[in-house]
């Protein structure tokens, strides 16, 4: 009885160590890789409109925040507005001009991006918005990768 407790303390001593350890530059390639996928599913649910398909990508949770342009939802709000606000648009081109990924921890990510955005609306008109900053905070749950909070900016 005496050794199972030993080896018990043993592992849980192991455990604990090994929680607060440095992620290495391997780690964060990895979890890099990861966050990379969701970005790209977030890139292309807009530039096909599906409102859809974006939000899924966005965390059903009361800590869930969007900042479009100075208006701030919650995720209820920002579910229900995206298909209106998508409904104009037939399709939408982005060109990434300049992004970076931070790893916070094992499960958050720092997404920043500037992007240019031609979209096409469904009377025919192109509206071009040539410095678009976003910056997303993503988190892993349930080992998938979700938009915790989402930050817009263009200008109109």
């Amino acid at each position: 009885m005496k050794t199972k407790l030993s080896i018990l303390f043993v592992l849980l001593c192991f455990a604990c160590n090994n929680a607060n350890k440095p992620l290495t530059d391997v780690d964060k390639n990895k979890i890099i890789g990861e966050a990379k996928g969701l970005i790209g599913t977030i890139f292309l649910a807009c530039e096909s409109c599906d409102a859809t398909k974006l939000t899924a990508t966005y965390m059903d949770s009361p800590d869930f925040v969007s900042l479009i342009n100075g208006v701030y939802d919650d995720y209820e709000h920002t579910v229900k507005k995206y298909p209106d606000m998508m409904s104009e648009f037939v399709s939408q081109k982005a060109t990434i001009t300049n992004e970076k990924y931070v790893v916070l921890d094992a499960t958050t990510v720092l997404y920043t991006s500037i992007s240019k955005w031609d979209c096409k609306l469904k009377n025919d008109s192109i509206a071009a918005f040539e410095s678009v900053g976003l910056q997303f905070l993503l988190k892993k749950v349930n080992n998938q990768w979700k938009v915790l909070s989402w930050t817009e900016a263009y200008q109109l």
